[in-house]
């Protein structure tokens, strides 16, 4: 599954074929063809489901250890940008939900699992804003998010460890900035 989704990501979704997948990942392609016999669709609902299962593990793994709700929102920041900045799956990742919301390939069982996956994300940063005091709601949560996942866009980043913990304390502030403003603004109103 990495394999397809590192594959996608350097040379693009649709010049992955089942040949040049097997070809790449040092197998025969009938033994592809018999792995997934559902073809490339069947290849892209495991890559999804693979890459959920990661990418929810990590964060998870790194959230644990938080002992307040401001630890805890760190702690997401950290795990999304540590995903963001070191490998290559979540940008197809997001290519591949963002085509999917207009061209509708992908079944509707993966589809719902991906939407349910997305839906726990976003709940997990709406418990540390609640357990915080502040309210997010989902337009908010969304702006967080694209704060998050551009962050190749807007980091300075050479790859070194200490950058992460720079970038990631830069996150925090930023999100934190985010969460409080939207509650100035809804007090406002």
């Amino acid at each position: 599954m990495a394999g397809f989704l590192q594959l996608s990501a350097t040379r693009g979704f649709e010049s992955v074929s089942l040949r040049t997948l097997a070809r790449e990942v040092g197998m025969q392609a009938p033994s592809i063809y018999s792995s997934f016999p559902g073809g490339k669709d069947e290849i892209v609902a495991e890559s999804l489901r693979w890459f959920t299962h990661a990418f929810a593990y990590d964060l998870l793994a790194g959230a644990e250890k938080a002992t307040s709700a401001e630890e805890y929102w760190a702690a997401l920041v950290e795990g999304h940008l540590a995903q963001q900045l070191q490998r290559p799956e979540p940008n197809i990742w997001d290519l591949l939900i963002a085509t999917d919301k207009v061209a509708r390939f992908l079944r509707d069982e993966v589809r719902a699992e991906a939407d349910l996956w997305t839906s726990l994300h976003q709940d997990m940063y709406i418990a540390a804003a609640d357990e915080m005091g502040l309210k997010l709601s989902a337009s908010t949560v969304q702006q967080i998010l694209t704060l998050l996942d551009g962050v190749g866009r807007w980091a300075d980043r050479s790859g070194r460890d200490r950058e992460l913990s720079l970038l990631t304390d830069r996150a925090v502030a930023l999100t934190l900035s985010i969460l409080e403003i939207n509650a100035e603004i809804r007090s406002a109103v």
